[in-house]
């Protein structure tokens, strides 16, 4: 029997911590800084800092390192990566609600997506646009009710199997199936791009508050224990004293 993938995954309340901007500010590298300044809206200022800040706060705590002492390395579609160590790791955050994910032995990627109802079109109406046929059938087979959570755990689970290969949006979504219905086991089902990544790819729904999907992609098939840590403020946050 395969041994245990071990990922760790924090998962932020951003409106908990609100208040520690300031505090985590320290945490961040001179141009992470300089970005920081570059923000418009102190919500948006607030919430990279956050993010960011916390973000280098468990990396270091993985690395045994000082948060500034984390270096950043960025592939060609911008996912950024560990210079000199072979921990992978992805960051999310929607609304309120942040992911960060990290793990040793395999590639990975998250998303968190805030569930919100269409504006002018239905859920169906969008997924003709970017999901796969196999996935509007499968939309379409809930009922209404349903649809709006079952679009978003589509989309996580999308968004999470083309962060593992840190593509974004470059990569067309109709090119690719991953299960829709939200009570169903979240799967990578087919891919033109890479078939043989439906036989080396695992997919995971994550746990989140109410209103929130999210989803983990990692690029194995041996089992997964996941250390789940709920970060709802800097006292709760298990190492902050240490950066």
């Amino acid at each position: 029997m395969d041994t245990p993938i071990v990922v760790d995954v924090w998962q932020l309340s951003l409106e908990g911590l609100k208040n520690a901007d300031t505090s985590l500010f320290v945490c961040l590298s001179d141009t992470e800084k300089q970005r920081a300044a570059r923000f418009v809206f102190d919500s948006d200022r607030s919430r990279f800092i956050i993010c960011r800040g916390l973000l280098r706060a468990a990396l270091a705590k993985l690395l045994s390192l000082s948060p500034v002492e984390v270096t950043f390395n960025y592939g060609d579609k911008g996912k950024p990566c560990l210079q000199g160590s072979p921990l992978f790791f992805n960051l999310s955050h929607s609304n309120d609600q942040a992911c960060i994910a990290a793990c040793r032995e395999a590639a990975l990627g998250v998303d968190v997506e805030h569930i919100r109802t269409p504006t002018r079109r239905t859920w169906v109406d969008l997924a003709r646009r970017f999901f796969s046929a196999a996935e509007i059938v499968e939309l379409m087979a809930l009922p209404a009710s349903r649809q709006s959570e079952a679009f978003f755990a589509c989309w996580t689970r999308k968004e999470a199997y083309l962060k593992l290969h840190g593509l974004g949006l470059a990569l067309p979504l109709n090119r690719f199936s991953v299960t829709v219905n939200p009570d169903m086991p979240a799967m990578l089902c087919s891919t033109e791009w890479r078939p043989e990544d439906v036989n080396k790819t695992s997919l995971y729904d994550l746990p989140v508050p109410g209103g929130y999907r999210s989803s983990l992609a990692i690029a194995s098939i041996a089992p997964v224990t996941l250390n789940h840590i709920s970060i709802s403020s800097l006292e709760t946050f298990p190492f902050f004293e240490r950066v």
